[in-house]
């Protein structure tokens, strides 16, 4: 296949958005100059590892494939070496999926696909409807299997373990070969890595992991690694705050390549997966592969550590939880609103906080003393964060 350059994508890319009005915006959010044609064509992947012990060879620098974008995108990604690309059924409200499947279309046997289904356990889960859920998700990603096929969101596997629908599903679709390695995405790490490591279902894993949270958690990293289990890394830009950070916007080096190598520093994360939303993004985040942390990457992130401190909810903490008296989502609700704010994926994140039970919002924080902020280690306005989440995640 021959390479498909950057000036034709974009010229197609433009063209798709023009009904939706949003090329303006996609053209005002890069953060980094168009580079020149030499540029582009040099633009690779620079580092390949193995997917745990699944045989499997991925970029150190993978495709979270969760917010708005053009089919196009991903196949430029591709022509950069960007060879994962983890999706979920309930991305883009199904839509998520279907891109996956457009962009990668005819490359399919030289990448690898992961998407998610998430279950609530409180609730009867039967086989056929996982059977059925997951024939869907082939459907729309145009493939007849998927490499990796994640628990979607779980923050206790245990419940997940002990349902023999569930676990008799995902057998029966590995003997047929719709699936070939199971896993599970979690921001509960330090519980469910603890619990991959008692089972064989979990042949790859996501979790958080960046520069201010999941440093706790390296112990537990390191010993998937050396079971065989694959590793690969989320939310790794630590809430996405640069843009807020006056002292951040036009740095000469990168926050989000500074937070990529922090990362990939870590020997036994085989994968990131940045969200690759635009062409800038794929530019940007590509050229951080294969690159270790220099002294510039290390202040940059000190500065952001130091701004953000007392502003990023760490999702993983759950510090506050059971300090409330009214059993409010505090982490759930702050990292909708984070999506809101700092990643632009408002519908999303509206249509998010909508589906949540309506006694875990934050309903009565105005005339709470809250405890929540009490609890919390990091010294963030908890209640009045809740109180501005909610106002603007309400449709």
């Amino acid at each position: 296949m021959s390479s498909i350059k950057r000036r034709s994508f974009i010229s197609t890319f433009a063209s798709s958005l023009v009904g939706l009005g949003l090329a303006n915006n996609l053209k005002a959010e890069g953060k980094i100059p168009a580079p020149s044609q030499s540029q582009s064509t040099a633009l690779k992947i620079k580092k390949y590892n193995d997917l745990g012990k699944t045989g499997l060879k991925v970029p150190d620098v993978s495709c979270g494939a969760i917010s708005l974008f053009e089919p196009n995108v991903l196949r430029y990604a591709y022509e950069c070496g960007v060879t994962y690309f983890d999706t979920a059924e309930s991305y883009l409200r199904m839509k998520g999926e279907a891109y996956v499947g457009q962009g990668l279309k005819g490359i399919r046997d030289k990448v690898v696909i992961t998407t998610k289904h998430g279950y609530n356990f409180r609730q009867k889960i039967d086989k056929a409807s996982i059977l059925e859920r997951v024939e869907a998700s082939l459907k729309r990603l145009q493939s007849d299997y998927i490499d990796v096929c994640m628990i979607h969101s779980i923050d206790d596997l245990s419940p997940a373990l002990n349902n023999q629908e569930v676990m008799s599903a995902y057998d029966q679709l590995k003997k047929e070969g719709k699936i070939r390695f199971t896993g599970f995405s979690t921001h509960n790490a330090k519980l469910t890595l603890k619990q991959a490591l008692e089972t064989d279902f979990a042949q790859v894993v996501l979790f958080m992991y960046n520069h201010m949270e999941g440093q706790g958690i390296e112990p537990l990293i390191k010993a998937l690694r050396e079971k065989g289990i694959g590793t690969v890394a989320m939310k790794i830009f630590a809430g996405g705050m640069q843009g807020h950070l006056k002292s951040l916007v036009g740095k000469d080096v990168s926050y989000p390549q500074a937070a990529i190598r922090w990362v990939m520093s870590n020997s036994d994360i085989d994968t990131c997966i940045p969200t690759l939303s635009s062409y800038s993004h794929v530019e940007e985040y590509v050229a951080a592969s294969g690159q270790g942390l220099n002294r510039a990457d290390l202040k940059l992130i000190a500065s952001y550590q130091q701004q953000a401190d007392n502003l990023y909810c760490r999702v993983s903490c759950r510090e506050c939880l059971s300090s409330c008296p009214n059993n409010v989502a505090v982490n759930d609700v702050l990292r909708y609103a984070m999506y809101f704010e700092n990643f632009r994926r408002e519908k999303e994140a509206i249509g998010y906080y909508d589906e949540m039970e309506p006694e875990r919002k934050p309903l009565g924080c105005a005339d709470c003393p809250a405890y929540c902020e009490k609890a919390c280690p990091y010294g963030l306005e908890v209640r009045n964060r809740l109180l501005h989440s909610h106002e603007i995640l309400t449709a």
